[in-house]
């Protein structure tokens, strides 16, 4: 561990409960429940101790209230993002993609897509970005995942959560930069 990351991790256990909540908070998306359990978990010895946690609440919670979790994130190139509503993570993640500034055509097959998604599942399609290379594996992805069965669905957006949560606070829990991306 860098000693950038000992000073983060630091701060983060000393903070009190109300700051470190918040230092942790964006790491699940607009899901305050979630960082408000887990931060009673402290101290974290690492950026994956933090995740690790924020998981664990997920994990633990009923189905319903995992699925109003999922309702709070953004659709891929959705009303959120053309109206500049999304949490700065978001914006970080669909924008590596391209997401902010597609083509009318993209735009509009991602609009269909996101539309059949919402009607077969309830809620907006969650996909781990940063493990995404490009455009054209996000929207086979899609098409893919379109087909699954609900509880499979439902299984595979924890697992992309999880991805989530696990990159997020590794960008935020140390010291050399992060990509969006990962090898």
């Amino acid at each position: 561990m860098t000693p950038s990351q000992t000073d983060l991790l630091t701060r983060l256990n000393a903070a009190p409960r109300d700051a470190a909540r918040a230092m942790i908070a964006p790491l699940a998306e607009r899901s305050e429940w979630v960082a408000d359990a887990a931060v009673d978990q402290r101290p974290f010895t690492s950026d994956g101790d933090v995740a690790a946690a924020l998981i664990e609440v997920i994990l633990a919670a009923p189905a319903a209230r995992r699925v109003a979790m999922f309702r709070c994130h953004p659709e891929l190139a959705g009303r959120e993002a053309v109206a500049g509503r999304m949490t700065e993570e978001s914006q970080g993640e669909q924008g590596r993609l391209g997401l902010m500034s597609l083509d009318a055509g993209t735009h509009r097959h991602l609009t269909q897509l996101n539309a059949a998604y919402e009607a077969r599942f309830g809620y907006p399609c969650i996909i781990a970005l940063h493990r995404v290379p490009d455009l054209d594996t996000l929207l086979q992805s899609f098409e893919t995942r379109l087909t699954a069965d609900p509880v499979e669905e439902h299984v595979t957006t924890l697992a992309e959560i999880a991805s989530v949560i696990r990159a997020r606070a590794a960008r935020a829990f140390t010291s050399t930069p992060i990509p969006l991306t990962t090898p």
